[in-house]
């Protein structure tokens, strides 16, 4: 890899996946874009994150299109599922890429 393409691999993110490019965002993300819709509380169970910093992140998510909630009854009572839009998916796939970029350059 070039000097000038290993510095174009290093640009940071923008747009829709700069929003990921957060440690628990990344986390909330990858869950969902490998597992599809989570509940909430699977959520915090997978990531660690306490209910505030889960709840606070799904928001941030929500708000800039990239993910989504909704409601859902069960047995136990209502669920807050938790899945990534359309857009959301997208800007993973872009970041995903970047840090592949990263590693790439590393390695040339």
């Amino acid at each position: 890899m070039t000097g000038e393409n290993r510095e174009e691999a290093l640009q940071p993110p923008s747009g829709p996946a700069a929003a990921l490019f957060s440690p628990k965002r990344f986390a909330i993300a990858s869950l969902l874009y490998l597992r599809g819709s989570m509940s909430m509380a699977r959520l915090r169970e997978l990531t660690g994150l306490s209910w505030g910093d889960l709840d606070s992140n799904v928001r941030f998510l929500a708000r800039r299109g990239l993910a989504a909630t909704r409601k859902v009854f069960t047995r136990r009572g209502v669920r807050t599922m938790v899945y990534l839009t359309e857009e959301g998916r997208r800007a993973y796939e872009e970041l995903v890429d970047y840090l592949s970029g990263i590693l790439a350059a590393r390695e040339g």
